[in-house]
This record gives structure tokens, sequence and C-alpha cells, in this order.
């Protein structure tokens, strides 16, 4: 890959997530998939990662605001975008007939949208939210539904709710998740009220009942519970790059980066990668991480920077300015993953992986090429 500037970059494998859906279709039978690419696809690239999906069948999506769906809208990504957070009322009046539902999840939102759009001879697509625990967005009678549901203004399609610990196996929590569906569906069946609920947790570990599931974390390769394996064959599909931009040898006594946190004890080669916290490369994993250079580990020495970070090459003499360092891997596990880093420092891979920075490009990869690059700025 020759056409862009090699710095810092991800690299987002689209065979991989086709793969990781066609996975999930075997968990799930004949319930349709809504695709979770809220927060840019969780770092990857909304519009890219939907088109992809797209090709493999996929027409129903999620998004967490009126922005990111027009963003979608923008990309002609084909199929339905459920938003999840509150949009004004007018600016749902703006956007309909694009593909959009809206959420409702209160008496009283619903009916001043359906006020508005009584108003204006339209009818409103809307899922109804539950809140069966999570103590979010969300009704949580039978009779706010069917408030809700009398609104002429409101096309209701579907209902909804979120599990709290649909990701965890232990028996406390298989109950609460039960007790969730339960709330739901006794709703939401005697209703002939389409249905969803399970989220990359429940899919895995979860045999609902329902119409459609909304495929996240797992989707894009990762677990939504480090305690828990992945299926087998579902692949990472993120990795991020970087480059040797320099190389020096330090003397015992030298000390390295911000804090003077690392003292050098012999004679050190060290090289430098434009690889910092701006870009997504957490500085908690400051001196608790191993990149990768020619395939041998490469301690990382001192503090992680904002735009620079210094590592350990000394025990890789063949190491030379230019070499690819991949300061994150595409595994599922072990070595420089994704959730290991994330379980180093305390955090989940979602975190990590929406905080991939803005100046990373995104690099588009399908058979084993470049397909396209995405840059922000």
């Amino acid at each position: 890959m020759n056409s862009f500037y090699h710095r810092t970059w991800a690299e987002i494998d689209l065979d991989a997530l086709k793969n990781n859906i066609e996975i999930i279709r075997k968990y799930i039978g004949k319930k349709q998939i809504i695709a979770i690419v809220k927060a840019n696809a969780y770092g990857h690239g909304d519009a890219e990662c939907a088109l992809a999906l797209n090709e493999c069948g996929v027409e129903h999506f999620a998004v967490s605001n009126i922005w990111e769906a027009q963003n979608l809208i923008n990309a002609k990504v084909r199929g339905d975008i459920l938003i999840f957070g509150y949009c004004d009322v007018p600016m749902v009046m703006e956007e309909l007939g694009k593909g959009c539902i809206f959420t409702v999840g209160s008496v009283g939102y619903a009916r001043e949208l359906s006020e508005a759009a009584v108003k204006a001879g339209v009818k409103v697509p809307v899922h109804i939210k539950f809140d069966t625990g999570m103590s979010r967005v969300g009704i949580t009678t039978a009779a706010e539904a069917d408030e809700i549901l009398a609104l002429p203004g409101l096309d209701c399609r579907a209902g909804y709710t979120h599990f709290a610990v649909a990701d965890s196996l232990e028996p406390q929590d298989v109950e609460f998740t039960k007790k969730q569906y339960k709330r739901l569906a006794d709703i939401c069946r005697s209703r002939n009220l389409p249905m969803h609920c399970q989220n990359s947790g429940g899919i895995l570990f979860h045999d609902f009942d329902s119409d459609f599931v909304r495929a996240g974390i797992v989707m894009y390769g990762h677990r939504p519970n480090t305690e828990y394996a992945l299926p087998d064959r579902i692949r990472s599909i993120f990795s991020m790059k970087t480059v040797i931009s320099q190389i020096k040898t330090i003397q015992p006594g030298d000390t390295v980066s911000y804090g003077r946190t690392f003292t050098a004890e012999k004679p050190t080669r060290i090289a430098l990668i434009p690889c910092g916290y701006a870009d997504g490369f957490n500085r908690k994993l400051s001196g608790q991480w191993n990149v990768l250079v020619r395939g041998k580990e490469a301690p990382v020495l001192g503090r992680i920077c904002m735009d620079q970070t210094l590592i350990d090459i000394s025990d890789i003499p063949e190491a030379q300015i230019g070499d690819t360092v991949t300061v994150f891997s595409n595994e599922t596990d072990g070595g420089c993953s994704v959730d290991r880093a994330a379980d180093i420092i305390g955090t989940i891979s979602y975190e990590l992986l929406c905080c991939l920075g803005p100046r990373v490009p995104r690099v588009y990869l399908e058979n084993g090429r470049e397909k396209d690059i995405l840059r922000y700025i």
C-alpha cells in the first residue's frame, strides 16, 4: 500500500466483517440482523462498513443520533436506519421519507411527535423503547404502550429493550436477562408488535424468540465479555499500524519520555514510532504493552505521548527505519489484541475502538487488497 501517508493507520478487513455476519446468521436462524453502526461503527467507519454489509444482505442499521443517520443516507446505504437517541421533533419532520425510524421512549414525547405528524398529514415510523431493567430510556407498562400504539401520527413498527447483563453467564445474570425478555415479550407478543432485544451477548448466550437481533461488537470481531471466548472463526476486523521513524541507542542512566519513568540499565536500542494517545494508543498502556516489529515483540518504554511513543528494539537488530509496526493486531485474544489491551487497563474493547483518532486513516481491505481509504483530516 503506497497510496497514503504512512504515519499511523488502521486496517479494516471487510472480508472478516462479512464472514462474521455469516457466522452470526448461524446463531439466529430466520431473525433479521440490525447492524449497529453507531459511534462511526465503533470507530471502524460507519458508511464503509454499512455498504459492505449491504453486499451480504444486511438492510437494517442502527445509530445513536440524526447526524449518524445522515452520514449513512449521504453514502447511499440501502435499508432503514433506527435512531436510538432523542431527536428534536422539527428535525424528525425534516428527515421523514429518508429511511429513518425514530425511537419513542416516553408517552409525552410520543404525543408531541404524533401531534406534529398529524398536523403535517404524515405518519412517523417509530420503534417503542421499553425499560425492562437498565433504568435508562423507555416506558415500563402495557398501559403506556397502548397509549402510544393508539396515537394517530405514529407508525409503530416494533418494540425493543436493551439487556443489562446478557454478556454474563452468572446464574443471577442469566435469570435477570430472562426477566427482561419476558417483560418485553409479554407486552409485544400480545399486541402483535415485532420486537428485538438481543445485543451481542444476547446473540451468543441466549436463544430468545424475537424478530430481529442487534449485532454490535461481535460483528466487529470482539468479545462482549472477555471472560468468554468468541465462536470459532469470528475474527477481529481491526488492526492499527505505524512505522519506525527514528532509531537511536541510549546509554545506562538515560531516561525516556515524560516523567522519566524508564531508566536504561544497559545500552538500549530504541525506536520512535509516530503513534500516541491522540491516535487511540491509550496512555494507560505506557510500560505495559508490546508492539510487533518484524513479528517480534518490542516493549513500550516510558510514557506514551500524544503523537509519539518509544519502543525497545534491542532484541530486534534487523529492525530499520520505515519498518511497519503493529500497535494493535487483529487477533481475537492475547498478543497485542484490542481485547487484551482493554483488560490490561481495566476498560472494554468498545472504548478503545471508539477512541481511534480522527487523524488515523482507515484503510479498507477486501480480497487481501486495499479497496478504499477513508480520511477525516
